[in-house]
């Protein structure tokens, strides 16, 4: 190796070492945030519910029953009428809007109404049954009941509001499918209310008592006599006990009364 060579060897050995010397060391991994995971918060009780307040049933398809599930098309058409009357006869005093575009519809569409209502009566009236008219009535009262409930009258007659200022407009063959979609609506508020009463009933509802095992009460030369649990009486979701029902001890022989003679005729 000349001089020249080994002094370029070394000149360039010197760099490659200089250059090495020079990388930046990766960054270290920085490991992801901790995000603190909070259970959600406990239900709350709906505006206008109460402890004790009974819900719908839900029907096989998990909906509440309402009166507006699987109607024909005269239903519909009737129970939306009867909606938005209790509608206008109970929201002057949670926003009003209602009773003015009501009865206009009743005034420019009474025709239509009058025909679907027609055949919704002949439905009652084709089985045959003698009292018809009194299954009808009950029906028509619990289609107002449920409109009518105060808890939820706010929010009702927000819908009903939009519902009545558009029925007017729909041409009357198109009345069902317009009754059904609005109904539903209609129905939501008391449904998002059930829902959230129901949720805050399964929250806090206690659960059941313990069973309490009969105690076993042995004595010498007798047989196991089993002394069953007090009595508990619940009153309110409260439970008292009432009293134990062990059996008193049977007299001693010395402590029998005497015979009592009979009296003399």
């Amino acid at each position: 190796m000349t001089p020249y060579s080994a002094r370029l060897w070394f000149l360039s050995g010197g760099l490659a070492f200089t250059l090495a010397g020079c990388v930046t060391p990766p960054a270290p991994v920085q490991p992801p945030p901790v995000v603190a995971t909070l259970p959600p918060p406990p239900p709350v009780m709906p505006a206008g519910g109460y402890i004790g307040m009974k819900s719908p049933t839900k029907r096989a398809d998990g909906k509440y029953f309402t009166p507006n599930l699987d109607n024909t098309d005269q239903a519909a058409v009737w129970h939306l009428r009867n909606a938005l009357n209790v509608a206008a006869l109970g929201c002057d005093q949670a926003g009003g809007g209602v009773i003015d575009h009501y009865n206009t519809w009743l005034r420019t569409r009474g025709a239509a109404i009058d025909r679907y209502y027609q055949a919704y009566i002949r439905e009652w009236q084709t089985p045959g049954w003698w009292d018809w008219q009194r299954v009808y009535d009950d029906n028509q009262t619990r289609i107002y009941n449920f409109y009518a409930q105060p808890a939820m009258r706010a929010a009702f007659c927000a819908v009903a509001r939009e519902e009545v200022a558009k029925v007017g407009q729909v041409a009357d063959d198109d009345l069902p499918s317009f009754a059904r979609g609005a109904l539903l609506r209609l129905d939501r508020p008391f449904v998002d209310f059930y829902a959230a009463y129901d949720a805050w009933r399964d929250y806090y509802q206690p659960a059941p008592p313990p069973v309490v095992p009969p105690q076993i009460v042995r004595t010498i030369d007798e047989p196991a006599v089993v002394t069953p649990p007090a009595v508990v009486a619940t009153l309110d979701g409260q439970e008292a006990v009432i009293a134990d029902t062990q059996p008193a001890p049977a007299p001693a022989l010395g402590d029998a009364p005497d015979p009592v003679a009979p009296s003399p005729r």
